[in-house]
């Protein structure tokens, strides 16, 4: 019955009920070594290197997959799964989980993980379609890179070890919401350069959607400075850009088509004095 469980992923108790065992059947299962305790009421088969410690990865495809949990993956975190950030990591690794759901950080609250998991809100995108421009795509455990996508796009038929992510187009307008509390402006700035192959249509929708005016109005400001071919294919008539300015950096230099502050060093329009 427990090799229903894929080797090392965790679920709770809730879902080993639903297989059919109690809680003395659990606790029989972990004596018997078939089942091994990784946290409060959180289970998983016991994994050959016998570590106490769970991948983040696993962590989120356990919560996707098994416990069918409202989570992805997002942000910098999605752009460095699909090979989009230059930059390797300095110590300890933080993860980009989206997800309003309580039992989603209770889940990992309760887990010694490899790294530190940050939880945002998936509202930035409003309750429309909340899924809106999300992949599932194979996730590769040896060198934690992203495959080919599932075009089917349904997470609750897709294989264990394929993973929910945000899409290059959401996860750029999700990191650039970010600046300048969490990523810097020049951090936007240069993983805006890369995004050569951005989809229009999907670009367009998430715009509309986005409830972030300074998400939107950044990233239509890195658009115009970098000027990819898919710009030109974006149509801005419908983008809801709010009014008034917006301090993006302090002591900016003002850019007055999109109302933001951005670094003197950066703005084409700044004359030397």
């Amino acid at each position: 019955m427990v090799h229903e469980l894929p080797e090392g992923y965790v679920v709770n108790a809730a879902w080993l009920s639903e297989l059919g065992l109690g809680a003395s059947s659990i606790r029989d299962y972990v004596a018997r070594g078939w089942l091994e305790r990784v946290g409060s009421r959180l289970y998983r088969r016991p994994e050959r290197d016998g570590t106490g410690t769970v991948r983040w990865e696993i962590a989120a495809l356990s919560l996707q997959n098994l416990q069918k949990a409202p989570v992805h993956v997002g942000g910098m975190s999605a752009l460095e799964l699909a090979g989009y950030w230059q930059y390797a990591p300095m110590g300890r690794r933080r993860i980009w989980l989206y997800s309003d759901a309580p039992a989603v950080r209770s889940y990992l609250r309760r887990l010694d993980l490899d790294a530190d998991i940050d939880i945002r809100s998936r509202k930035l995108f409003g309750d429309a379609d909340p899924d809106l421009g999300l992949e599932t795509r194979a996730l590769d455990l040896v060198n934690t890179s992203l495959g080919p996508s599932d075009k089917s796009g349904d997470i609750r038929t897709s294989h264990p070890q394929y993973l929910r992510v945000s899409g290059i187009e959401r996860a750029i307008l999700e990191t650039l919401e970010e600046i300048p509390r969490t990523v810097s402006f020049q951090h936007g700035a240069e993983l805006f350069e890369g995004l050569t192959t951005l989809r229009p249509k999907l670009t367009e929708a998430l715009l509309a959607a986005c409830r972030s005016v300074k998400a939107k109005r950044l990233f239509l400001y890195f658009a115009n400075q970098h000027r990819h071919a898919w710009t030109r294919r974006i149509r801005t008539d419908d983008i809801d850009l709010g009014s008034g300015k917006r301090q993006i950096v302090p002591d900016g230099e003002f850019d007055p088509q999109f109302q933001i502050t951005v670094p003197r060093s950066r703005n084409p329009r700044r004359r030397p004095s």
